[in-house]
């Protein structure tokens, strides 16, 4: 029975082992088994190279570089990426945040205005291109603002929950609140007008608004 053209033999003097996942050298091209691919494992003329150090093999897959540290084995090195379908290996999260940058935080830097890490180079906003916070944190305090804003108009209607049987002091007390609701409206479309409201004037403003518009829509509604 004639076996199939699976694999290849090693090349190593008095080896010839049929390895199917062989190891093919980046220095001498030859092809090994799992046993001689290592450079002092078959003797490789390319460990004398004055340049080995600084070699980064390439990937026969993606044709991407590997890079890796320079004590490690380049072989070892690709192997590993190519057992893990050609993915990039995680960087350090002990790196600094600037791009091309490879210094390691010892004593990491935190800018105050995007809350990422940085060197002593590149500390300052300018050095690293600062474009402040993500697009989250906005999207975050919207979204609390929202829930504040509904929260107040749940308790202002609750304030203005009619009773069965309001006594004429009651219908005087609602008929003040009213009047007080609808001056600080004002006064918050005044400030609003002139662009000197601070957020939480904002949300008060909000929730009263939709108050009126919900007293608003209560009053035209016709019950049949």
């Amino acid at each position: 029975m004639e076996l199939l053209d699976i694999g290849k033999h090693c090349t190593f003097n008095g080896c010839a082992q049929l390895d199917f996942l062989p190891y093919t050298c980046f220095h001498c091209k030859m092809i090994f088994c799992q046993e001689h691919f290592k450079l002092d494992d078959h003797q490789c003329p390319g460990r004398n190279d004055p340049s080995l150090d600084v070699r980064v093999p390439t990937c026969p897959i993606c044709d991407q570089p590997v890079p890796g540290a320079r004590s490690e084995d380049p072989n070892i090195r690709v192997n590993r990426h190519i057992q893990n379908n050609c993915a990039q290996e995680s960087k350090p999260s002990n790196l600094c945040k600037q791009k091309a940058c490879k210094a390691k935080l010892l004593v990491p830097m935190t800018c105050p205005a995007c809350g990422d890490h940085f060197c002593v180079k590149h500390r300052l906003e300018q050095d690293h291109q600062c474009q402040g916070r993500t697009s989250k944190q906005p999207k975050k305090r919207a979204s609390n603002a929202s829930l504040q804003r509904k929260a107040g108009l749940a308790a202002l209607l609750r304030q203005k929950k009619p009773h069965h049987d309001p006594s004429p002091s009651s219908q005087l007390k609602q008929s003040s609140s009213n009047k007080q609701q609808h001056q600080q409206l004002l006064h918050l479309q005044a400030k609003a007008s002139r662009g000197a409201l601070s957020e939480q004037e904002q949300i008060e403003l909000a929730t009263l608004l939709s108050l009126e518009q919900h007293h608003k829509d209560n009053k035209h509604c016709m019950i049949s």
